[in-house]
């Protein structure tokens, strides 16, 4: 996979938007002319929404198994800057139509750095999925022997995914990720990478020295690559607008 390309709308973005939207609007209908406060009047699958919206995609990977992260972000009250609103995903490999719809709710309604995405804020909002592939242990400490290089990845092209020991408290096991795409936007080098993972796993004391010495507290370090796309209110709005033909022909 190439490095973070601009962000293109998918199948997988627009379920995505999707799954809170019907969330939120339960109960209502669509009828005649769509409103931002109406639904629509079936419940279409996401073979019907690639089919319709997008038949450029290949459908069977929607049958496949992945590993998937939803983002939201919330469009600032002034200017055109978005800013994180959720984000919550998994490494398990799930159904992708379940996965996705289960994670955009678990992430728009449960993330618990934000309370719950409300009905209002759904003009504001912009969702993305990152659709996770191509996992590589770099390094491995098994107290025994260590293999690999914690700094074999390329920054815009992997994400990384860190398990280490923290110093205090026995050892506990901690673990942190960072998507491919948080390292461009953040401007961050590897350095700065491994010590932000160390401070997202809530360790806050001393994560320079814990990198420092990262071959006494290092266990696993895993890169991966996503494929990446996303969708704002009015993307998805013209999009589900494009349903009403379809739910007439059903």
């Amino acid at each position: 996979m190439d490095l973070i390309e601009e962000d293109k709308i998918s199948p997988y973005a627009f379920w995505a938007f999707y799954s809170l939207y019907n969330h939120l609007n339960k109960g209502s209908k669509f009828e005649g002319n769509h409103k931002s406060s109406d639904h629509i009047k079936f419940d279409p699958s996401l073979n019907i929404i690639n089919q319709k919206l997008f038949p450029e995609f290949d459908p069977t990977d929607f049958n496949e198994k992945k590993s998937l992260f939803i983002t939201w972000k919330k469009k600032a009250k002034h200017g055109n800057e978005y800013h994180l609103r959720g984000c919550i995903g998994t490494f398990s490999k799930l159904p992708c139509y379940y996965g996705i719809e289960r994670y955009s709710l678990l992430a728009s309604l449960e993330d618990p750095r934000f309370p719950p995405i409300t009905k209002n804020e759904l003009p504001l909002l912009k969702c993305g999925c990152n659709i996770l592939s191509n996992f590589t242990t770099i390094y491995l400490n098994n107290n025994q022997t260590i293999t690999g290089d914690i700094l074999d990845w390329e920054i815009g092209k992997h994400g990384i995914e860190l398990k280490f020991r923290y110093p205090f408290k026995h050892g506990k096991l901690l673990s942190a990720t960072f998507l491919p795409d948080v390292m461009v936007e953040q401007r961050w080098d590897k350095r700065d990478t491994f010590i932000n993972l160390i401070e997202k796993a809530d360790v806050l004391a001393s994560p320079a020295e814990i990198f420092e010495n990262y071959d006494k507290y290092f266990v696993q370090v895993i890169r991966y690559e996503g494929h990446k796309s996303m969708i704002a209110y009015d993307q998805f709005e013209s999009k589900l607008k494009e349903l009403k033909n379809v739910s007439e022909s059903l």
